[in-house]
Order: structure tokens, then sequence, then C-alpha cells
């Protein structure tokens, strides 16, 4: 179910492209991307990077049409996830939490380890706070079901803030001061993050049963249960449902 969803995302990032008007293109050429929470693949500072089991592949994307091989390094085992924020790359295995700089961004150095987030653990971050959900039942083992706040100033030894109870959640995204946590089939959370240590639950959407999201500008794109669903929000935290994409 997965594969197919980003498959999906990248055919429609690569059709787009073929305009040079396009924003996803502009975004390429700007160096910046967005990507879920359970991605294996991501766009930042002008490159492409990829993970497999246990190796980050870093690609050049000066030349969009042919992108070039920079480097590649083992990071560990059962690596699964990466999600890039400023000048880093949040990387889970299911061991643990790595962290890697971009201030080299053909060939990224590892900064930190947080051995207690795993890959079945998917992150995303915003300056020194990162969101992480935990799940039980999953690969990963576990029993708990949380959305877990973090402080990762210190990137070598991140600091649990918060611990908010949930039924069974997987991805999340987030964008402004909105964070959106998939719960599953109890629906999808919205949280206000204006204070980023501490989020307030707003509203949720239900009807679906939701895996990962992806949000841009005023279309948040949801990875749920038979397809990809597709909707429009608007400054009242309003999902209105444009279109589903059933696999």
């Amino acid at each position: 179910m997965k594969s197919v969803f980003y498959t999906l995302l990248a055919a429609l990032v690569f059709i787009a492209g073929c305009s040079k008007n396009d924003t996803a293109l502009n975004a390429v050429n700007n160096g910046v991307g967005q990507g879920g929470s359970l991605a294996r693949f991501t766009i930042a500072q002008n490159h492409l990077y990829m993970v497999d089991g246990q190796n980050l592949y870093t690609y050049s994307l000066e030349n969009t049409a042919q992108p070039m091989l920079q480097s590649q390094q083992q990071i560990g085992f059962n690596v699964e996830t990466i999600y890039p924020f400023e000048d880093k790359l949040f990387i889970g295995s299911q061991d643990a939490m790595y962290v890697y700089s971009l201030e080299d961004p053909s060939n990224p150095s590892q900064l930190g380890t947080a051995s207690h987030v795993r890959a079945c653990d998917p992150v995303v971050a915003d300056n020194d706070i990162a969101y992480v959900t935990v799940r039980s039942g999953s690969s990963c083992g576990g029993t708990i079901n949380a959305l877990m706040v973090y402080d990762v100033k210190n990137i070598f030894n991140p600091v649990q803030l918060q611990q908010i109870n949930l039924n069974n959640p997987w991805g999340l995204g987030m964008i402004g001061n909105r964070l959106y946590v998939c719960d599953g089939n109890a629906g999808l959370y919205i949280y206000d993050i204006g204070d980023k240590q501490q989020p307030k639950f707003i509203t949720k959407t239900t009807g679906e049963t939701f895996y990962d999201v992806i949000v841009t500008d005023n279309l948040l794109i949801a990875m749920v249960d038979g397809g990809t669903a597709l909707y429009k929000y608007d400054n009242n935290d309003a999902l209105n449902l444009v279109a589903k994409i059933t696999n």
C-alpha cells in the first residue's frame, strides 16, 4: 500500500515537472521537497536522498534530467524512513532515529542518534522540536500508542517533553502552526502547534483509515486504506474531500 502511494506521488511530481512554470519543478530547483513521514526518499538542497534497508544514497539534482550519485554510506540496519528539515535529515531505523547534517549536501554526516526512537515511529521536525508517533502491534514491538514531543536542541540527547495518548497512530505532517496526525481508523487529528512544545487538539476528520499525510499550500494528500485521498483545507481547519484514488 505504501509503495503505491509514494509511486503515485513521484509520478505526479514527474508529470508536473514537464512544465517550467510548475510549482513542483520550481521546488526541486529551489532545493526543497515535501514528503510524508513514512517516506523512503526526499529532496533537500538540490539533492535527492534515498534510503534502503541499511544505506543512504545522495544524488545531485543540478541536472534534473540526469541525477548523479554523489555518495553512498551505510547507516545501520532496518533503515526505513527519511524526513528533511532545514539543514538536517532525520532517518529512522527499527532501532533508532539518526540525525544527519546537510552542511555538505553531497555527503551528509551523522550528528547524533536517539536509540529510543525507531522506524515504526514516524518523525517530523521543526527547529528545536521533533514530533514522533509510537504505535503498538507493529514490527518494532512496544505497547504505547501516542504522539511524543521531543526537544532536539542537543541533537545528541533528545529530551521527551510531552506524551499525548492516541489509538493507533501512523504518519504525521506539519505546515505552519498545524500538525496533522494519522490515527488509523480513529481519524486524522489536527493540532495547533503555535506553542511548539505543547500541541493543542483542534479537531479531527473521520470516514477513512489514515496512514500517512503530505501537506502543501492548501492541499492535503493522505494515504488511506484502499488508496489516496486529496483534501482542500481552509483557515477554519475544515477538510473538504476533493478526490480519492483507489488502488
